[in-house]
């Protein structure tokens, strides 16, 4: 593609030194990976500057620049282009360079602090219930209609921009009609998202989450609400104390998004209702759904107070965009929960505690998913939980989680999880200044030992919750990353645990015998 017909397919304002009628084959914000023929953008990150690069990329074979600065010293034959938001033209130049892919299909997006991948798949259920082809976009995977895509899935929600418009690219190349992606607040502050336009946003909830990046909640709001200047429709949760703030955002904003609201709490005023809610323990949850047009009865076998603001929000949604009753209720009814969310570990039969993973790995979410575990745990049985923080992220969350895992918990069991460049043993001290000193608890550093002890430490009728890594089948340390299963963990620890007591029942038989 010709460099003039790049830059403007991606709608950019620039400045141009040099020719632009030269062929691009490819776009590189890392200079180690500009090649022959390709078009190097400068980032300005938090530890580097992809300016001081830009002679590497040029050694590398770069034969355009783009750039914020004015950069010096570079060859004649190097075309350099300036504009003024670098981060945001790079997603606008892998979407041009992949030719729109996203203007044929219907997205919708999800953000909020808790419940994003858990809403991102209740719609894809809902709507692929309705025989309609669908793809997601999020932090467990990508998945076109057709298939699973192999691409190199960090630890980030939503995907840098050379992944996300590829992803876009063949998600339109296997015919989906919709997509569903997890729209994080990095995304939104770091421009991935900037040509987007949405047909719909989920709004689920706010509460203080990366602040390591964002510095405080503030700008965690801002990067959200943007995303109320790409939407034509928005689904924001009325029960979150941030409801008005967005209401006000979009009014100052001149927003022309059409604002909806749900309240899982049954507010009177909310668009989209849940009334007559029953929390049924282990059997999940059920409403009854009122709005304008529509009264329903909704099912799901997920527990939790949480359930019934993500199946609402759901389930709003796929009225909106005609999707039957019948549909909505089937496929929410039979929908089992997101990979990693609150999913029960299967185990062999003989051992009687329950285990439950769920990526829960805010204070909020904590607080959410332990309040729903206490809702359905049975008398006398206790609450045994197994979480740590993750490293190079929010240090204040550490103590807040602290205090909820113990105030709630039965044994609050602390460990390691992801923890990255830092050392496991400060996160946990960290963890530790907020614990309530009298609860029932321990301090295991190998999360597989962690793992290990609860197991075998539980007993019948109690209930192990593995809190922070969800569907992730790795750890982050300061080796680098490592497979890591926490549900093949549990399964070879209980198999273990089985055969011990089988040994002891031997030889306690054959003891007696001898006597």
């Amino acid at each position: 593609m010709l460099l003039q017909d790049l830059l403007r397919s991606a709608g950019l304002y620039y400045r141009a030194c040099g020719d632009e009628n030269i062929t691009i084959d490819s776009i590189s914000s890392d200079s180690r990976s500009a090649g022959n023929n390709s078009l190097f953008v400068c980032i300005r990150g938090r530890i580097h500057d992809g300016h001081s690069h830009a002679k590497e990329a040029v050694a590398n074979g770069a034969t355009a620049i783009l750039a914020e600065d004015e950069l010096e010293d570079l060859p004649s034959r190097v075309t350099v282009i300036y504009t003024g938001d670098t981060r945001g033209a790079l997603a606008r130049l892998w979407d041009a360079f992949y030719g729109h892919p996203a203007r044929d299909m219907k997205l919708i997006a999800v953000t909020g602090t808790n419940g994003k991948t858990t809403v991102s798949f209740m719609l894809d259920a809902i709507f692929s219930a309705s025989l309609s082809k669908c793809g997601l976009i999020g932090t467990v995977y990508c998945r076109t209609p057709k298939r699973l895509l192999e691409i190199e899935k960090n630890d980030m929600t939503t995907p840098e921009p050379e992944i996300l418009y590829r992803v876009l690219s063949e998600m339109k190349r296997d015919g989906a009609e919709y997509v569903f992606i997890e729209a994080s607040s990095h995304a939104l502050a770091m421009g991935r998202l900037e040509p987007l336009n949405f047909y719909a946003a989920i709004f689920t909830n706010l509460t203080p989450e990366h602040l390591d990046f964002h510095s405080d909640i503030e700008n965690y709001f801002l990067a959200k609400a943007t995303l109320l200047e790409k939407c034509e429709r928005a689904y924001i949760n009325l029960d979150d104390s941030y409801a008005p703030r967005y209401r006000a955002y979009a009014r100052a904003m001149g927003c022309r998004a059409k604002l909806l609201f749900y309240s899982g709490a049954g507010k009177g005023e909310a668009d989209f209702r849940a009334e007559k809610t029953k929390l049924c323990g282990v059997n999940g949850i059920s409403y009854t759904y009122h709005s304008k047009n529509t009264v329903c009865e909704i099912r799901s076998p997920i527990p939790g107070r949480f359930t019934v603001d993500n199946t609402l929000a759901a389930a709003a949604v796929a009225f909106d965009l005609g999707v039957s009753a019948g549909c909505v209720t089937e496929a929410i009814s039979g929908f089992g929960g997101a990979p990693g969310r609150l999913k029960r570990v299967k185990v062999a039969s003989g051992y009687a505690a329950s285990v439950y993973v769920d990526y829960a790995h805010t204070p909020d979410a904590l607080e959410n998913i332990l309040n729903a575990a206490k809702n359905f745990l049975p008398k006398s049985s206790k609450l045994i939980l197994v979480f740590g923080c993750g490293g190079d992220r929010d240090k204040k969350k550490r103590p807040m989680m602290g205090k909820i895992a113990t105030s709630i918990a039965d044994v609050t069991i602390i460990t390691s999880d992801n923890s990255r460049s830092e050392l496991p043993e400060d996160i946990i001290s960290d963890i530790i200044s907020g614990i309530d000193p009298q609860s029932e608890h321990a301090v295991i550093v190998s999360r597989a030992d962690a793992i290990k002890y609860a197991v075998r430490i539980a007993k019948d009728g109690d209930v192990i919750f593995l809190c922070g890594k969800g569907h992730e089948k790795y750890e982050i340390g300061l080796g680098g990353r490592r497979d890591f299963d926490e549900s093949l963990i549990v399964e070879r620890t209980v198999l273990e645990e089985l055969a011990g007591r089988e040994e002891n029942k031997g030889t306690n038989s054959h003891e007696s015998q001898i006597c």
